[in-house]
């Protein structure tokens, strides 16, 4: 009985060592998995935020070329041309030909203004979301004769940039979406704080779409842009949308 006892005792102290380099093993292994994982997530995030700065850059360096070199040429074209049009008009016909031609100069650099503008928010940069989503709903209503209109409650003067910036973005693609596609009679934009929460919702009265499209892998790079930069500021976005019912995006984001 006591060489059995002594067998059972030895068999248990050459297992522990073992069991020990085993379980060591595993939970170094569990550790490497989890590092691994949060450095991949860490870089996946990275590369995410690299990606959508890298757009914002493209996006004013285009911006400021349209409106510095485009623009410029634009204006001093439309000067010449009034120049042309106060010493060589002879016939009515001809100026009519003028008139036709400086409309349509007028209207080539009021475009590329709206669209260096929104390529390049200053309103934004200078005086916040609030101001500049104001703008932005103004203009787009002048532009495209369809009213948007702008709802705000109580916020705060600004926020952090890169909240600002991902909703602004954000409201200027559903709009875009819903002018380009929904078929809408009127498109809402409504800003709120409450609870620490920012939101932002992006309604209209269009026709909808359907909502398995937007799960889909090759759904629209617009929606894919918006959930990146979404998730760049911690932001959720919920979508409320039925065929023939309209649409309603709801962005939140956490104000930390």
């Amino acid at each position: 009985m006591d060489a059995i006892k002594m067998v059972i005792l030895g068999t248990v102290a050459m297992l522990l060592p073992i069991s020990a380099v085993i379980l060591f093993v595993i939970v170094y292994y569990h550790r490497q998995r989890i590092q691994q994982k949060a450095h991949e997530e860490a870089l996946q995030q990275a590369m995410l935020e690299a990606s959508v700065l890298s757009q914002e850059v493209v996006r004013r360096q285009i911006g400021g070329d349209l409106h510095d070199e485009i623009g410029t040429l634009l204006s001093a074209t439309r000067m010449s041309l009034a120049l042309l049009k106060k010493h060589h008009l002879g016939t009515s016909k001809s100026e009519q030909l003028f008139n036709q031609t400086q409309e349509l100069l007028n209207e080539a650099l009021n475009n590329v203004r709206r669209i260096s503008k929104d390529l390049m928010p200053s309103t934004l940069d200078e005086f916040g979301l609030l101001e500049a989503l104001k703008d932005f709903s103004q203009k787009m209503t002048l532009h495209t004769k369809m009213p948007i209109s702008f709802v705000y409650g109580e916020l705060r003067k600004r926020y952090d940039a890169k909240i600002e910036l991902s909703l602004y973005r954000t409201a200027q693609e559903l709009v875009n979406n819903a002018l380009k596609h929904a078929e809408a009679s009127q498109i809402k934009i409504i800003l709120f704080e409450e609870n620490a929460v920012l939101s932002l919702q992006v309604i209209d009265d269009g026709k909808g779409f359907d909502l398995g499209e937007v799960n889909k892998p090759n759904r629209g790079i617009g929606i894919k842009n918006i959930e990146s930069r979404i998730s760049l500021i911690q932001g959720q976005i919920k979508f409320d949308i039925e065929m023939g019912k309209g649409s309603n995006f709801i962005v939140s984001v956490p104000l930390q």
